[in-house]
């Protein structure tokens, strides 16, 4: 193929042994076999993602979920050409590695026959192998990931050397988007934050195609480099950040019974996650190891030595006689999920997630005893029952760890950057949600930053900062509340860019229509009788095609917003619309008119026209905003 291709970062990934009703491997020996044709496909199998993989994406073949067959790049994809699955369709393939190699072992999520993966699926487990570390190298080359080099300096903060520390930021770490409703702010989210990510300039996102954004931001989403949440007038810091949940207990003898637990919000999480991310050339490698490599390693470790016949204590034999590891528990697919631990009638369940989640603090030297596992003892023993059996499997963990447990190799791994969208920041009570941490959000106090600080939790007691490579964009409706009334605290933290109409992304011609200047004309009008901040936005007009979509667009969505923005003060509605006879003036009945003394004769009472009404339907009614009145000289002629 002379075409030039350009690799992406995209991975899908595929088993040999995919949809054969055979039960054989496609890999090689055979005439349909994937190695000798460079092609890939799932015989009758017909997977939802199969027409996306597009030139340039990465396709990782496997035998089971331990051994490694090749790594290609797509050239041509049949699928994505005929827009749907075809029997006799094929991914078509650029071998850059057809070596066998085991995989390392990992808690993987995903093991369907084809489809996308990321680093919390197939694609780490190829990532660690050492076969295919010379592979990642070439698909970062030629996905052009940047290798800075001394004359490259420039990008970087004075003093720092090139390479050891963290870029200048291209982005603001806050900003938010503001303007009147329909502007599309919440849909530039997407693009700013694909921009942030992939580190790329904003027109270049633009020019991507709507699907091929929304595919990619989704990605994004599913690896955990993006969140989204909606701020409203009952959001709080316990939402936010961390708060105390009641859950119901699953102990066998305690069924329905409620307790309570630390629940770690959208804003901790990603915090931490991208904090986990955050890579400095020069750390010790052997502190780089993976959680989840570790808790699955251990809980298969016990789970063998269990069938073996071997009972495990959990405790010292001064405590808690006779408590031991009972079962170790798998999803359907193979990932450990639970341990049971107590006596035999008396089981305990230790979620997988508190495992992990809590086992870090441990390890970090955060959590020393099982009264560190909660705020106080006190709220140990009525919140956490279970936190003396945590910290005694956390110590079983620990001595894994140090002595049976033999890592895969760690690779560098890249530093990447992390989104927090919040949409409607402004309905929200900022020092309700935000607390304390509002200080850490500036850029000086970001860890990396000049003055980087950290607070202490008030529920879990620990140590937390905001990383310099998470990246918060909200948007704001300025019709909901105005931008003067915005918390001063969060408007000098954030950068504001302001998303007005645009009324040349309107068509300006439907049905014999001009949306576009139908539009401009009208929040002219609005800015002169209300203010600026009040317009209608161009997505209102986005999807007008036909005079019908247009009667349908006025009647439920622009006559509505117009009667909010104004109070029902019909008067200065008729005025934006030009008194086009939408707006129906009716006299007081004469029955009324007698009882001049209990009754405004003078009073106008208004309606908005019958939606039956040809008028909606009729293309004159919408010129007749937009249009000049004819001159006395026009009429006359």
């Amino acid at each position: 193929n002379s075409e030039k291709i350009q690799v992406s970062g995209q991975f899908y990934q595929i088993s040999t042994y995919v949809y054969d009703p055979g039960g054989g491997d496609y890999w090689e020996n055979r005439d349909d076999s994937f190695k000798e044709n460079n092609w890939v496909f799932t015989g009758g199998g017909q997977y939802p993602h199969l027409t996306e993989p597009i030139p340039g994406n990465i396709v990782l073949v496997r035998t089971g979920i331990q051994m490694g067959r090749a790594i290609g790049v797509v050239y041509k994809n049949d699928y994505h050409e005929d827009g749907e699955w075809t029997e006799n369709g094929r991914i078509h393939v650029l071998w850059i590695n057809k070596s066998e190699c085991k995989l390392p072992k990992g808690n993987v999520k995903q093991q369907h026959g084809f489809s996308r993966t990321t680093e919390k699926g197939i694609l780490s487990l190829f990532a660690r192998a050492d076969g295919y570390g010379p592979s990642f190298e070439l698909i970062g080359k030629l996905n052009g990931e940047p290798k800075p080099t001394e004359d490259e300096s420039e990008d970087y903060e004075d003093g720092m050397e090139p390479g050891t520390e963290s870029k200048k930021h291209l982005y603001p770490l806050n900003q938010i988007l503001y303007g009147p409703p329909g502007t599309g702010k919440t849909w530039n989210t997407v693009d700013y934050a694909l921009a942030i990510i992939e580190d790329k300039p904003p027109d270049v996102i633009a020019e991507m195609g709507r699907q091929d954004k929304l595919r990619r931001f989704n990605e994004l989403k599913e690896n955990g480099q993006i969140e989204m949440v909606t701020f409203h007038q009952n959001y709080n810091y316990e939402d936010f950040i961390e708060g105390i949940r009641p859950v119901l207990s699953n102990d066998m003898d305690e069924k329905g019974k409620v307790e309570y637990e630390l629940s770690r919000g959208v804003f901790r999480e990603i915090s931490e996650r991208a904090s986990e991310n955050r890579w400095r050339p020069g750390q010790a490698v052997e502190k780089s190891w993976d959680i989840d490599e570790l808790i699955q390693a251990f809980a298969e470790w016990i789970d063998e030595r269990l069938k073996s016949g071997e009972q495990i204590k959990l405790f010292p034999p001064h405590r808690k006689h006779g408590a031991k590891i009972l079962k170790i528990n798998w999803s359907d697919n193979g990932i450990f999920e639970s341990v049971s631990a107590g006596r035999d009638n008396d089981p305990r369940s230790l979620r997988e997630d508190k495992i992990r989640e809590d086992y870090k603090a441990f390890n970090r030297g955060e959590i020393k005893s099982e009264a560190d596992i909660k705020p106080t003892r006190k709220s140990r023993q009525t919140q956490h029952a279970r936190a003396h059996y945590y910290f005694a499997l956390f110590q079983k963990i620990s001595e894994f760890q140090d002595n049976e447990w033999e890592p895969n190799k760690p690779m560098p791994v890249k530093k990447q950057n992390y989104v927090l969208i919040i949409d409607e920041i402004n309905r929200g009570n900022i020092a309700k949600i935000f607390g304390e941490l509002i200080t850490l959000i500036e850029e000086s106090k970001r860890i990396g930053g000049d003055d980087q600080a950290t607070v202490t939790l008030p529920y879990s007691k620990r140590e937390f900062g905001v990383p310099d490579n998470l990246y918060i964009i909200g948007t704001m409706n300025t019709a909901d509340r105005s931008i003067a009334l915005l918390d001063t605290a969060l408007r000098r933290r954030f950068e504001f860019v302001e998303m007005m109409p645009d009324p040349e992304l309107v068509s300006d011609d439907v049905d014999s229509v001009n949306c576009r200047q139908l539009l401009a004309t009208m929040n002219e009008r609005i800015r002169f009788l209300l203010d600026r901040e009040h317009q209608i936005g161009h997505t209102y007009f986005m999807n007008v095609k036909s005079i019908d979509s247009l009667a349908s667009t006025f009647k439920n969505k622009i006559v509505p917003l117009l009667q909010e923005y104004f109070y029902d003060n019909w008067e200065k509605i008729e005025l934006v619309l030009k008194r086009n006879g939408f707006i129906e003036k009716r006299d007081i009945p004469e029955d009324l008119r007698a009882e001049d003394q209990l009754i405004d004769v003078e009073k106008k009472v208004y309606e908005v026209l019958a939606a039956d009404d040809d008028k909606w339907h009729d293309p004159e009614s919408y010129r007749a905003i937009y249009e000049q009145a004819k001159s006395a000289t026009e009429q006359g002629s």
